[in-house]
């Protein structure tokens, strides 16, 4: 298993708060900061760490969490 580098910690903890920065308050109400997080460590475990993919896509789950609330009885 690989250890994130401290400054891998710093980016990804970077990305999370921009990213919860970015959320409207319906959308952070619909999910929460952990939520958020761990999909960003998912992404980072697959070896991404451009701050603007890991951020495009925690975003987007958060879009999708909206729409799966839509769509489902």
């Amino acid at each position: 298993m690989n250890l994130p580098t401290p400054e891998t910690l710093k980016l990804l903890q970077s990305v999370l708060e921009e990213t919860w920065e970015f959320l409207r308050p319906e959308e952070r109400a619909r999910t929460n900061k952990t939520r958020v997080a761990a999909h960003i460590l998912q992404m980072a475990a697959t070896g991404e760490r451009d701050p603007f993919r890991l951020r495009a896509e925690a975003l987007t789950e958060v879009s999708t969490l909206r729409v799966d609330r839509l769509t489902c009885p």
